[in-house]
């Protein structure tokens, strides 16, 4: 099914409606994946705006932001395109300790991705035992890690992919971000984004909080890079140390000491703040600095 003739949309409108966001344009894209190879890149950028609005991506911008910080946690920046299953054996005692119980077992599955996936995965998520091949063949791919028979006939399901035959489809440049947006959706996120409940994302992703301060570090980095050009470059020191004191005042913490200087922890409270009180995305500009100065 080609994205141009998506089916009626499966999301409810949110009730906060935005500003229009700023264009994801190959300028941020690259900014924000620069390790991706450019033909996911540029598929990004091909693809966001119809499958951004068919899966409500745009609707909120905690959305977005939350969309592509996990993302780029979970597909390290676009660029790892499959889950590693290479392992030492002491590794897989820590990782997988209901599978293996002590190091003779482990080491039979070490450095062997396939037998590794097949005893781990076998027989769950629709897959089935291990002699089967399942394990491996619907091993964690894609931005988000699909993993699982049942999953991949699930995104297929909702993509009109034939992942469930073609499970490598997950990782094609002009299909990746297809299979992550409805992952994203059929796991209810945007509800939980739209409540700020980023830890509550990752635990509907992996299960648990695993990497969630990586997952912090991106969401950090797409808020600053969406937060446009530096218009608050303009600002003197002064200016600047007023503005930080007025953020740690209204509880912004993580712009950390007020110092003058307009860095990635400033615009990252600056950013909070005008989710926070509906500004939309954007830097320092005069909405901004007029809502800050009105509290």
């Amino acid at each position: 099914m080609a994205i141009a003739s998506l089916p009626p949309r499966p999301h409810a409108p949110s009730r906060m409606v935005p500003p229009a966001p700023a264009a994801l344009g190959p300028a941020l894209v690259d900014v924000l994946f620069p390790s991706a190879r450019a033909e996911h890149r540029q598929a990004f950028v091909r693809h966001w705006p119809a499958l951004a609005d068919y899966y409500g991506l745009d609707a909120h911008p905690w959305r977005r932001e939350f969309f592509l910080a996990q993302l780029g946690h979970e597909s390290g920046g676009l660029a790892m395109l499959e889950e590693n299953l290479h392992y030492e054996a002491r590794r897989l005692l820590a990782v997988f300790p209901g599978h293996f119980r002590t190091l003779e077992e482990a080491q039979a599955c070490a450095a062997a991705p396939e037998r590794l996936a097949n005893r781990v995965f076998g027989g769950r998520m629709g897959n089935g035992d291990e002699a089967s091949g399942d394990g491996y063949r619907y091993r964690g791919r894609g931005y988000v890690r699909l993993t699982g028979r049942e999953t991949y006939r699930e995104i297929g399901r909702l993509t009109g992919l034939p992942l469930e035959s073609q499970p490598d489809l997950a990782c094609h440049p002009d299909h990746a971000l297809h299979c992550a947006a409805a992952f994203w959706t059929w796991r209810g996120l945007n509800e939980l984004a739209d409540a700020g409940r980023f830890e509550a994302v990752t635990r509907h992703l992996h299960a648990t909080l695993h990497g969630l301060e990586d997952r912090q570090a991106w969401l950090d980095k797409v808020r600053r890079v969406l937060a446009g050009p530096p218009a608050e470059m303009l600002l003197d020191v002064p200016a600047v140390l007023r503005l930080q004191r007025a953020l740690q005042q209204q509880g912004y913490a993580e712009l950390g000491a007020a110092d003058g200087q307009v860095g990635p922890r400033t615009l990252a409270a600056v950013a909070r703040f005008r989710q926070d009180h509906g500004l939309g995305p954007g830097g320092i500009d005069g909405r901004f600095l007029d809502r800050l100065a009105s509290i």
